[in-house]
């Protein structure tokens, strides 16, 4: 039996970087989702000098940098602070966990400007001490329906357009209901009832490390009145997934050229020929995204067509259809210490098995190489989690559900998968 997975609850940090089989993981953290060009040719330059050359772009739009050893993490952490990418200490950089619409601050049609909102709610985050007791994995999320708008739902704390202006603030674990606050409020009530969720963890810190998990154990009334604040019924959220933001795009007259690696993986060299491209093709900026893409503003659709024709030529995905893209994988061993086996040595010969079941946000297949499914949260039309070298096979589930069939190997996924699931509609998770 493979042994239960270390949950963590943090990620990896400049100030505080995580152990892994490559060595330390460090990320060059953003606020928000735009980073110009010649910060991300920096983040290229400091993987491939003080690392082993490889980036990760994770499901919170941050670019985690891999292999940086205890010899080159001085150097590494010298030249994120030379591009400033360096936050000024680590309760800021480890509570400042913000996720925005990659678009914010384009899109002359959103509800308001996300971008402008998440730059106040970073300063106030900094400016109060109190809320350094956040834990890390503590997430805020602006949402303004704009052209790409985000799936919200993993967030302790979301912002939303709600009717007359206003903004509405959303509970993780409260589906129902949510703060209706003038924009100039919002900022200020989020701080509110991060400070509530704070005071009522307090016993069990640990356990109740996301407001989900609080709510769940409470209820919402306590975080509530701690806050100060009111509770007005809003429709439930709908998930939010474009599964179609990648090659030369128009979205409300944004033009974008969208770019995606397996997985997420990045090499050095790959980010630093976006950068050059952005740069002489774009508008100087790239920007990050939760579905672990690169978009890169153009002022038209040729500039936007030329940056796509250097992606593709450097075997990037550049099409929403690329078999590549249906495939989620963590990194497996032997990067994570927690991994039970490889899990990307197998994406190209797996791609046309998930391409096959992908649903409506593109992705058919999550290959996890233990049960915490880091790489992806929720259902998936399969998922594979290996344990002690074999694949346990999960239908419509994720990595901690209980799986039809176990310990196979790769030659029998797809015989497993048709005898199981004959009738199997595809997508139906999705």
């Amino acid at each position: 039996m493979s042994p239960m997975p270390e949950i963590r609850g943090w990620c990896p940090t400049a100030y505080r970087p995580m152990e892994s089989g490559d060595g330390l993981l460090i990320r060059a953290k953003t606020i928000g989702p735009r980073i110009d060009a010649i910060r991300l040719n920096a983040i290229a330059h400091i993987a491939k000098s003080y690392g082993n050359g490889l980036i990760d772009l994770t499901q919170r739009a941050q670019l985690q940098i891999r292999g940086v050893q205890q010899s080159t993490l001085k150097d590494a952490l010298d030249a994120l602070d030379a591009a400033g990418l360096l936050p000024a200490n680590a309760d800021v950089e480890r509570i400042t966990n913000i996720l925005a619409p990659p678009l914010a601050g384009l899109d002359s049609t959103s509800a308001f400007d996300a971008s402008a909102l998440v730059t106040d709610l970073a300063a106030a985050l900094a400016q109060d001490v109190a809320l350094y007791a956040l834990p890390a994995k503590f997430l805020f999320a602006v949402t303004d329906d704009g052209a790409l708008p985000i799936d919200a739902s993993e967030a302790d704390i979301s912002f939303h357009p709600a009717a007359e202006r206003r903004i509405a603030l959303r509970l993780a674990g409260v589906d129902d209901a949510a703060v209706i606050v003038a924009p100039g409020e919002a900022v200020a009530a989020a701080l509110r009832l991060a400070k509530a969720f704070i005071e009522l963890r307090a016993a069990s810190p640990f356990d109740l490390r996301r407001m989900r998990k609080l709510i769940a154990a409470t209820g919402v009334a306590p975080v509530i009145a701690r806050a100060g604040v009111t509770l007005s019924a809003v429709p439930p959220l709908m998930a939010n997934r474009p599964s179609n933001h990648l090659g030369v795009q128009d979205l409300n007259e944004i033009i974008f050229a969208g770019v995606s690696a397996p997985s997420g993986r990045w090499r050095a060299q790959e980010l630093a020929i976006l950068a050059e491209a952005a740069a002489a093709h774009g508008l100087g900026e790239v920007r990050l995204t939760p579905w672990r893409a690169i978009l890169i503003p153009a002022p038209h659709r040729d500039a936007a067509a030329k940056i796509i024709t250097q992606a593709a030529a450097s075997g990037l995905i550049v099409a929403s259809d690329d078999p590549r893209r249906s495939i989620v994988a963590c990194p497996g061993a032997p990067e994570c210490l927690q991994a039970q086996g490889e899990t990307r040595i197998h994406l190209e010969r797996l791609a046309p098995l998930a391409r096959q079941y992908a649903g409506k946000d593109g992705i058919g297949l999550h290959i996890s190489g233990c049960g915490k499914g880091c790489a992806r949260q929720g259902a998936t039309p399969i998922t594979l989690v290996l344990a002690d070298g074999h694949f346990n096979l999960v239908v419509n589930g994720g990595a901690q559900d209980t799986p039809i069939s176990a310990g196979l190997a790769l030659d029998e996924i797809e015989p497993s998968l048709t005898h199981n699931v004959r009738n199997m509609a595809p997508c139906a998770a999705n």
